[in-house]
């Protein structure tokens, strides 16, 4: 971890006044570096990432005393879900690959159970440093946006880099630094937004937020705000004026991006040309389920002709680990979500819950679209997220 990031998370702890905890410490590190640790493209930095992860969880299952009580309703779906990887593992034609993703899946819950078992204090601590991580992030794809992407084509035409489609994908100025693709950053901000509005004072940290998600250009995480906000100002008995207008400007949003990438000559950027790629790696996923239903085809042996990733993460759950893994994910998502979206409809909830939920349902969405469950660099973020909405 770097100098800068251990600074920031400790002025974090100093402003608010909280007795230096070490773990703690670690855990807020850990997690304010996660979504600069692209594992598409630093696979090495990752594994680096990983050890250390692994390492903090078993000096926390010892230092810490973990309790059980905030998830008796969820013990159930937790066990499914890790019988499923088991399984899935066993019939697995690839153990090696199988293994290092057994280790994603194990951390992910791993994740969770410590996100739920914070205090309320230590919960509001890593709320604010997922926050202050989606504003370097936003800086970062702002500063792509205006310095960036020169400095990278000039470095390619100098090292006589000629990969026509990453040239028209730089030429398109669709910022995604520090990942990949200008939708993988799109879905990972779409899920800080929410939760850069649980402080009613301090609402505009929201704006290099959006700003940054406006120039990733990416209809599905727009699609996926629009749609949660639309679930949970609908949950309300009356939706106020500032909710609907909002709903409003982000329709019109939507309209001028899509758009203005119908326009674009470069058929990668065409809307068009994304929704039949989908649709195309749809079809080729039903048909690996077909063969595979109940077991699937093993973690991490998925694979497409022309992809990686299904770009549906709940297809590719089911591909890799049959109809029980996708099953006990979905019931845990459900009894997580439940309680407390019952307390939202009741009124009897407070502006963070409301938040931490949007911000779940906000990536949910946006997996059927996209693969950042599949992704640590944003996965473990919103596992961390659900486990929040329990503590």
């Amino acid at each position: 971890m770097s100098d800068l990031q251990i600074l920031m998370v400790s002025i974090l702890l100093f402003q608010n006044g909280m007795e230096l905890d070490l773990m703690v410490l670690i855990f807020l590190i850990l997690i304010f570096s996660c979504p600069f640790i692209s594992s598409l493209a630093f696979p090495y930095l990752e594994l680096i990432y990983s050890a250390g992860l692994l390492c903090f969880f078993g000096i926390y299952l010892i230092y810490k005393k973990f309790s059980f009580s905030k998830l008796q309703s969820m013990l159930y779906p937790i066990i499914l879900f890790i019988l499923a990887l088991a399984i899935s593992l066993v019939f697995s034609q690839n153990k090696l690959n199988s293994l290092w993703e057994l280790y994603k899946y194990i951390s992910m819950i791993l994740l969770f159970l410590v996100a739920a078992s914070l205090s309320e204090k230590d919960k509001s601590l890593t709320i604010q440093t997922i926050i202050l991580s989606g504003l370097v992030v936003s800086l970062l794809a702002i500063y792509q946006y205006f310095f960036g992407f020169g400095h990278v084509l000039s470095y390619l035409s100098n090292n006589g880099f000629s990969f026509p489609f990453a040239l028209d994908y730089l030429q398109s100025k669709r910022v995604f630094a520090p990942f990949v693709t200008p939708g993988i950053l799109g879905g990972y901000l779409a899920m800080i937004i929410p939760l850069a509005l649980i402080n009613k004072d301090k609402v505009w940290l929201v704006l290099p937020v959006f700003f940054a998600l406006f120039l990733t250009m990416s209809l599905g995480a727009f699609l996926s705000l629009f749609c949660a906000l639309l679930i949970f100002f609908g949950a309300r008995e009356k939706l106020k004026k500032k909710h609907f207008f909002s709903l409003i400007g982000l329709f019109i949003l939507i309209v001028i991006i899509f758009t203005w990438r119908s326009m674009a000559q470069r058929e990668h950027v065409h809307p068009v040309f994304s929704i039949l790629m989908r649709l195309s790696y749809w079809k080729e996923t039903l048909e690996i389920i077909k063969a595979h239903p109940l077991a699937g085809v093993g973690l991490g042996n998925f694979n497409l002709n022309m992809s990686r990733y299904a770009h549906n993460s709940y297809l590719q759950i089911w591909a890799e680990m049959g109809l029980l893994g996708l099953f006990s994910f979905v019931w845990l998502v459900y009894v997580v979500i439940k309680s407390r979206f019952i307390d939202l409809k009741q009124s009897l909830y407070n502006n963070q819950a409301v938040c931490l939920l949007a911000a779940t349902t906000v990536f949910l969405i946006h997996n059927f679209l996209d693969f950042t469950f599949f992704l640590p660099e944003v996965a473990f973020i919103w596992w961390v997220i659900l486990g929040l909405i329990v503590a």
